[in-house]
């Protein structure tokens, strides 16, 4: 199972510090990161992944007792965030093998017991929609595209910024059966969220001042 340890972390932009000598290790379950617009909580689950840098501070992943490669990292991990989309004019089926094919995961042969990538369209309660282009999609369902593609590399470590963004009640519920499987399973699970629903199923919360 991957480990993180984060110690002393501090971003910053030009006249603005978001968060300074943070601390924490996550290691199993549902860490939430809460805190005013503006916090940095979207910027944090970008550095604890590797997305972007700190300007002080280190950030170790480990399995097993062994610091991961950073290539080794980015290979176990899912991301979503409203800020991340998919080609327009291709549909949900070849964004979906597109991110397979540039994962390296185009050719792998799965376990048995292993989800494929369509089985998280049907997860997500998509599946009808593959063939759709993705811009003919409303932006509650470009949403559940995100988490499909995102959960089809089968991460060991997914990063959750603002999960419940654009989806109606169903959608929601949706997320919440999902997240629990995947503590089940063994993922190690980020949100960032201002949800008190969606915070209610982390297991700590982190939060940071505004």
């Amino acid at each position: 199972m991957i480990e993180l340890q984060a110690v002393q972390l501090r971003k910053q932009y030009t006249h603005r510090r978001l968060f300074s000598e943070l601390s924490f290790e996550h290691r199993s379950g549902l860490l939430g990161v809460a805190g005013a617009n503006g916090s940095g909580k979207s910027t944090l689950l970008r550095c604890l992944a590797l997305l972007q840098g700190v300007d002080a501070g280190k950030i170790h992943w480990s399995r097993k007792n062994q610091e991961l490669t950073r290539q080794d990292f980015r290979s176990s991990i899912g991301f979503v965030a409203p800020n991340i989309q998919f080609y327009d004019e291709l549909t949900v089926q070849e964004n979906l093998d597109f991110v397979q094919k540039i994962s390296g995961f185009g050719q792998l042969s799965l376990p048995d017991n292993q989800v494929t990538p369509i089985d998280w369209l049907a997860k997500m309660q998509i599946k009808d929609l593959a063939e759709y282009r993705y811009h003919s999609l409303s932006t509650g369902q470009q949403q559940r595209v995100k988490l499909a593609i995102a959960l089809s590399r089968n991460p060991s470590v997914l990063f959750l910024d603002e999960p419940g963004a654009n989806l109606d009640a169903q959608g929601k519920e949706l997320i919440k059966y999902l997240l629990a499987d995947l503590k089940i399973s063994g993922t190690l699970l980020f949100l960032a969220s201002n949800d008190p629903k969606e915070l209610d199923l982390c297991d700590r919360i982190l939060y940071l001042d505004d």
